[in-house]
């Protein structure tokens, strides 16, 4: 009938009505706590009215779903930098960053969070170990709205690897961090170092309200050294154990395996699978190991043509032939 009719598309464009508004209303709800406006919580209130009904309640979700979506596709861009654009093996940095004949500032934390690129008449500067670099030709990224634009103003080293963006995440303290943490953030400055301008410190943690390093930051630096000794060590052990091949199915279970080409390493041969415990670490690993000829660790027997199979810190896969270049793995602990 005519009448039901209408009655059927003045509901359907209630309800898309009600839809485009909800959607509205989260996305700005995303973008002012962002960016820290003032109006989240008017638009908080709105969403917890619309979502008393059901309809509206799957629609919001699926906007948050998209919302969360975004922010972990700014993660992943950011993991994609790191991976891409960041040298490992970096020089070590020095403490010290005066030179002859260049002048170098000094900030408070509050000076520097005026650099923070929400200030067209200021250009964009962000801080890594205390160190403060202009970064205003990376405006697009740095300034407001862009897509790290969350370390501009402040030092926010320890989010350079943990990738937490948030408030709690963006701090300079560094304690705790591993040798692989800590080589990042010596990655991170070096990549400063090369493609922006190094123009003073920030006061706090690593420098002093007279720009001079403080012993924070030497410890730091002491530690990210032992951290490349280590990542050295961890080369040549790599050369000598290489890692497994693996993949895990569902249907299967698990499956390690040695190729010649293998945790990267290529070489002329290819060994077989073996449990490395690595004293270091603390824990085990899958090693394709050199099981002929004349071994490559100092430990390998003399004229014994086991190659390094007599290692202290390897063991067999158990049901796995000894001779075997691949084993299916039950227990991957």
């Amino acid at each position: 009938m005519p009448g039901n009719g209408g009655v059927h598309v003045r509901s359907t464009l209630y309800t898309t009505g009600l839809i485009y508004i909800a959607c509205q209303i989260a996305f700005v709800s995303f973008l002012s706590s962002y960016y820290n406006c003032g109006f989240s919580n008017v638009t908080f209130w709105l969403l917890d009215r619309l979502e008393e009904n059901d309809y509206m309640r799957e629609k919001i979700d699926l906007v948050r779903d998209w919302v969360d979506a975004a922010q972990e596709t700014t993660k992943e861009k950011f993991s994609r930098k790191t991976r891409g654009s960041v040298e490992e093996n970096s020089a070590p940095i020095t403490a010290d960053i005066s030179s002859p004949g260049l002048s170098r500032s000094v900030f408070t934390p509050e000076q520097l969070l005026l650099f923070d690129g929400t200030r067209a008449s200021r250009p964009v500067y962000l801080a890594i170990l205390g160190r403060v670099y202009d970064v205003d030709k990376g405006k697009k990224h740095y300034g407001k709205g862009g897509g790290y634009s969350f370390f501009a103003g402040k030092d926010g080293s320890r989010a350079f690897v943990s990738g937490d963006f948030t408030p709690n995440g963006l701090i300079d303290d560094l304690s705790g961090l591993g040798h692989d943490d800590l080589l990042g953030i010596r990655d991170w400055v070096s990549f400063y170092e090369k493609d922006y301008t190094l123009i003073g410190v920030v006061t706090g943690r690593y420098y002093d309200a007279q720009g001079n390093p403080t012993d924070e930051l030497k410890d730091v630096l002491a530690r990210m050294e032992v951290a490349a000794q280590w990542r050295a060590q961890k080369a040549a052990e790599n050369e000598v154990f290489p890692p497994c091949n693996s993949e895990w199915k569902k249907e299967s279970g698990g499956r390690m395996w040695c190729s010649t080409k293998s945790g990267g390493i290529q070489r002329d041969w290819v060994g077989v699978p073996r449990k490395y415990t690595d004293p270091t670490a603390k824990g085990t690993r899958c090693a394709c190991v050199k099981n002929f000829g004349p071994g490559l660790s100092v430990h390998a027997a003399q004229g014994a043509n086991r190659g390094d199979l007599d290692h202290p810190f390897l063991s067999e896969y158990e049901d796995c032939s000894p001779t075997s270049m691949s084993c299916k793995i039950l227990d991957w602990n």
